[in-house]
């Protein structure tokens, strides 16, 4: 089981450590809703999906200002430091993921 069904990582842990990384940070429900929806897309296990993923991971500086960009222009606006916390979350849900399927 995932850390949003076993409390493995809780709610509590995953707000506190992006509040110790960025500031300000999304809400607190946000936050966690989120996360277990990062989550709940890597155990869908599907290739396309989580390779996208992983590819926002992976975005340099420049290709985050693109992509950036690329959301305005759909009339979704994120900051970079936004930007930056959704893919923190990515993170943590991957890491996450990998526990899970490593046990």
């Amino acid at each position: 089981m995932l850390n949003s069904e076993s409390g493995k990582m809780e709610k509590k842990q995953i707000i506190k450590t992006l509040n110790s990384v960025y500031e300000p940070t999304m809400e607190s429900e946000h936050i966690w809703d989120c996360y277990c929806s990062f989550l709940e897309l890597f155990v869908e296990d599907d290739p396309i999906t989580t390779n996208y993923l992983v590819s926002l991971v992976e975005l340099t500086r420049t290709q985050r200002l693109q992509y950036r960009n690329r959301l305005a222009e759909l009339g979704f606006e994120l900051t970079p430091t936004e930007l930056n916390q959704y893919i923190f979350l990515l993170l943590m849900a991957l890491s996450e993921y990998m526990d899970s399927i490593d046990a």
